[in-house]
């Protein structure tokens, strides 16, 4: 009876590991496969307009590819609620120190950055792209008013960029992910012009944050000081108009975060370098594969007014920074 004993629990300690490895072995061999279709589900959930899906989808496989070290959370909720809530902004950080720490170069990666950085543009109605042909207006715009008219001119360009800059913004958790999506992209495609964009735009739109946050909460919001000059507060929306005092205000009353602040001055002179970096590289490539005489001129010089200010980053640095109290005093300095 023992020897008939002994062979049942042996024959059922067997069985159960014999199946727990084949379990073990069958889920490595589906596990790259379902991811990378997972991802593939996402990148078309995102171009679908199923943003939600698309994020949903994003995260699982971020979960897979990071081993469990970033969590299936909601990050549609925490991307909407991002401006508003603590909780969301370290659910975007969490991200954010995933992607700038991985060395993974799974396809599904790829195809789960492309997802989120689309579905989160489309959330948020920040399209790099979209936000570049905005800048490249203003350009077009400037070039066009005759001389005696320049000085209104410039404060009305100053006051446009400025209102493009605060509104797009938000919080510096959702740029900080929106730069570090746009890397993982470039790691992957070095010279794709629409991704060195990307990452120069959400680098560019941290350093508003930075200025201007006066609560220092990390986020641009009604709150902050330059809201006095750009804020209905009746409406709560953006002025439709803004005046004489609005500007002077704004350029001579608002002061900078970074004035007396080492730390953050070093971050906006990051941030402005990695920006001018990948703005002419992107340029670069935009030039070279331009078929339009006109397209191909207004990138030549924009590109060269960038490298100019690239040039100009050797003799800038952080402690300079700290010493510039308002934007008026940046004017000046670069003689605006």
């Amino acid at each position: 009876m023992r020897k008939y004993l002994f062979w049942v629990i042996a024959v059922t300690l067997v069985s159960v590991l014999l199946s727990s490895c084949a379990l073990n072995v069958f889920k490595g061999l589906n596990t790259p496969t379902n991811t990378l279709a997972l991802s593939q589900t996402a990148v078309d959930e995102s171009n679908s307009g199923n943003f939600a899906g698309a994020l949903s989808s994003s995260m699982q496989v971020l979960n897979t590819v990071s081993n469990g070290t970033v969590p299936s959370t909601d990050l549609y909720r925490a991307v909407v609620l991002s401006d508003t809530s603590t909780s969301a902004r370290n659910t975007l950080s969490s991200v954010t120190n995933f992607l700038n720490t991985t060395t993974s170069t799974s396809l599904a990666l790829k195809n789960t950055a492309e997802a989120m950085l689309n579905s989160i543009n489309g959330t948020m109605k920040l399209n790099a792209v979209t936000l570049a042909a905005s800048f490249i207006s203003f350009y077009q715009h400037s070039q066009s008013v005759s001389v005696s008219s320049v000085s209104a001119s410039d404060s009305t360009l100053v006051l446009s960029v400025i209102k493009l800059l605060i509104s797009s913004s938000h919080n510096l958790q959702l740029m900080q992910l929106l730069e570090a999506l746009s890397g993982t992209l470039i790691r992957f495609d070095p010279s794709n012009s629409n991704w060195l964009l990307s990452e120069g735009i959400y680098s560019t739109f941290q350093i508003p944050i930075i200025l201007f946050d006066s609560n220092g909460n990390g986020v641009l919001d009604s709150g902050d000081q330059i809201f006095q000059y750009l804020w209905n507060y009746q409406t709560n929306t953006f002025k439709t108009q803004l005046t004489s005092q609005d500007y002077n205000g704004i350029i001579y009353n608002v002061q900078l975060q970074t004035y007396n602040n080492i730390q953050k001055s070093n971050e906006v002179y990051s941030n402005l370098s990695k920006a001018l970096s990948d703005f002419s590289s992107a340029l670069a490539a935009m030039i070279n594969s331009s078929s339009n005489a006109q397209t191909t001129q207004i990138l030549t010089t924009i590109k060269g007014y960038v490298d100019r200010l690239e040039l100009a980053m050797y003799a800038v640095n952080g402690l300079m920074i700290s010493q510039i109290q308002y934007l008026g005093d940046i004017q000046n300095l670069i003689g605006l």
